[in-house]
């Protein structure tokens, strides 16, 4: 099944869990959206940014423990997965995903690109958005911090790889790059993108 273009020509704001994501921000955003904005969040973003449009999580684990909440928390049915298993269980949205070079442009596919964040923004190019831009996308521990809450509980705890999360990004097809700009001011992505503070992104 094919990803829907359900957001075509759209600016796609993405959030991901880093630990620089700030309050300012998320507020910022929530302030100046505009009906030609959408809004993406993965994993824990549902608990803190409840106008998300889109939300996404990878896998069984984590959904596992948060399904009660999401589906309280977003009983429209916005939430997608790449597991199979975690979308039949919990009545999520499936977009199959793989293993790949770049971001998939095969619009019942996304690559994993071992993390959610870089999933999230394959599932906003399907859906058509044109522009992208990355907010809380840290790739790493700040202050002993590794996400915008703190840790995750015990049984989703692990030390994450950042070293390959941002090579994956370093593979983004060189006509998608100049479409994704990092809002994130303390990032390992900074240098690979263009560089737009929060404050910026609503004069588009």
């Amino acid at each position: 099944m094919e990803v829907p273009l359900k957001h075509r020509n759209k600016i796609a704001i993405l959030f991901a869990m880093g630990p620089t994501l700030k309050d300012e921000e998320i507020d910022f955003v929530r302030q100046n959206r505009t009906d030609k904005h959408v809004i993406f969040g993965c994993n824990d973003s549902y608990k803190y940014i409840e106008f998300l449009d889109e939300h996404y999580a990878c896998d069984t684990k984590w959904w596992n423990i948060h399904h009660k909440e999401v589906a309280e928390a977003r009983p429209e049915k916005t939430s997608w997965t790449q597991c199979k298993k975690a979308s039949a269980d919990f009545s999520l949205n499936h977009i199959p995903g793989k293993g790949g070079v770049g971001l998939s442009i095969k619009r019942d596919l996304i690559h994993y690109g071992s993390n959610s964040g870089f999933q999230q923004l394959n599932l906003a190019l399907l859906m058509g958005c044109r522009k992208f831009y990355l907010l809380g996308y840290t790739m790493g521990v700040v202050d002993n911090k590794t996400h915008y809450f703190g840790d995750h509980p015990g049984p989703l705890q692990r030390k994450s790889p950042y070293n390959k999360f941002v090579q994956q990004f370093s593979t983004i097809q060189k006509e998608i790059k100049p479409l994704i700009h990092l809002s994130t001011e303390r990032s390992a992505l900074k240098g690979m993108f263009q560089y737009t503070p929060v404050t910026e992104i609503f004069n588009d």
